[in-house]
């Protein structure tokens, strides 16, 4: 598989456009704050977040989520930087698949918080739900035809995303395709993850001696993604391009990932196999990394026995956990680093894990000569388990 990438756009708290993303990641600029302005919780003066800056939120339409004005502002970016003006995509096969959790059910909580009080409930929010998911919604927004799909694997939903655009670019289902998938902050994941007892109340430190799990975040990222030919019609460039994709489940239980890491060493075997990579051939893998004991275990123990001697990007210390939108968020950091041919270091690390035997980029490190690639993994509830292979645009693949 070689799907090129036209075009790429995001938002999350290290910026508002990829042009603040990337001078903020190679500075470790974001952190995170407490989200007591946002979020009604006695739980909000102490758990911090990575949230979106006032200049995006500000933007947001009234009849429109956060989630959705994230998507469209990441869309509209990506568009941009592949020379798109949507009304000229009136005749061509457009898909869109968009990545959520939040935006799938999560906003209904004013509908059920009114239902379950014996109230007369606002329906909005629920025929929203029920009529216009993600996918359609950016559809509709920019007046597309073509295939629409709104995928809620948990915190996989963005990989997935994107590895089922390419997919559908492979199997000549369209010319192009708008891949990513956004998430805001939002009252019902803050708290649970909390209950769940897998959130921290410092700044995330991925697979550190004293991490101490999660910080939420929130944003989007976005791919446009194209057919060679419908690329060469265009005239275009490609900034990228998807080259593997694989997905497993491992059924082990509703929330903890499989301490052996059999369906991730899976995915990943099944993403570079479609690549046609070797684990020599990764410049590094940008690690779902969320900070918490047992899912930076399970990862640390697939990534020793897989892919040895490979660079960890742990990106989350500079975004934290988007969930729906992490995997599209993190293909984004991850084809700007290799771009750049920079490896973002990871923020705020203290002392190592001796158990898990890995250590993440510390420093900000050139991508080393003759690494043609790298790979994304997500790891979500349910047990589902997704890996993206993506290389840079001026690596000969």
């Amino acid at each position: 598989m070689k799907i090129p990438i036209s075009g790429m756009g995001c938002v999350c708290a290290l910026g508002a456009d990829l042009g603040e993303i990337k001078k903020n990641l190679f500075a470790a600029a974001a952190e995170p704050v407490l989200p007591k302005d946002r979020l009604q919780s006695p739980y909000a003066d102490s758990f911090p977040a990575f949230m979106a800056s006032q200049k995006i939120l500000k933007e947001k339409q009234k009849d429109e989520s956060y989630g959705f004005l994230f998507l469209r502002k990441a869309a509209d970016e990506a568009l941009k930087t592949a020379g798109i003006n949507p009304q000229d995509l009136q005749d061509a096969r457009v898909g869109v698949i968009a990545g959520t959790t939040v935006n799938a059910s999560f906003n209904c909580f004013d509908f059920y918080k009114a239902w379950r009080a014996g109230k007369t409930a606002d329906h909005g929010p629920l025929l929203d739900y029920l009529n216009t998911p993600l996918s359609a919604a950016l559809q509709k927004h920019y007046n597309l035809k073509g295939p629409q799909m709104t995928i809620t694997t948990a915190c996989a939903s963005g990989t997935d995303a994107i590895g089922i655009a390419a997919q559908w670019i492979a199997q000549d289902m369209c010319d192009i395709v708008l891949a990513g998938a956004a998430d805001e902050l939002n009252l019902i994941p803050y708290t649970g993850f909390i209950r769940l007892m897998i959130a921290s109340p410092k700044p995330c430190e991925p697979f550190a001696k004293d991490r101490g799990g999660i910080n939420l975040g929130e944003g989007a990222g976005l791919f446009v993604m194209e057919s060679p030919q419908f690329m060469k019609k265009r005239g275009a460039k490609a900034i990228g391009y998807m080259l593997g994709y694989g997905t497993c489940c491992d059924a082990y239980h509703p929330t903890a990932p499989d301490p052996s890491g059999a369906a991730l060493k899976k995915a990943i075997e099944n993403a570079l196999s479609e690549a046609g990579l070797k684990a020599q051939d990764l410049a590094f893998i940008n690690a779902h990394g969320t900070g918490t004991q047992d899912n930076d275990a399970a990862e640390a123990k697939v990534f020793n026995a897989l892919l040895p001697g490979v660079p960890v990007m742990a990106s989350k210390s500079h975004t934290g956990h988007t969930l729906g939108a992490a995997g599209a968020v993190e293909a984004a950091l991850t084809l700007l680093c290799l771009n750049e041919g920079l490896i973002a270091k990871t923020a705020r690390w203290g002392a190592a894990d001796m158990a898990l035997n890995l250590i993440p980029v510390l420093e900000n490190t050139p991508v080393a000569a003759g690494k043609k690639a790298a790979l994304s993994d997500s790891l979500a509830f349910g047990g589902c388990n997704s890996v993206i292979a993506l290389a840079g645009g001026g690596i000969q693949v």
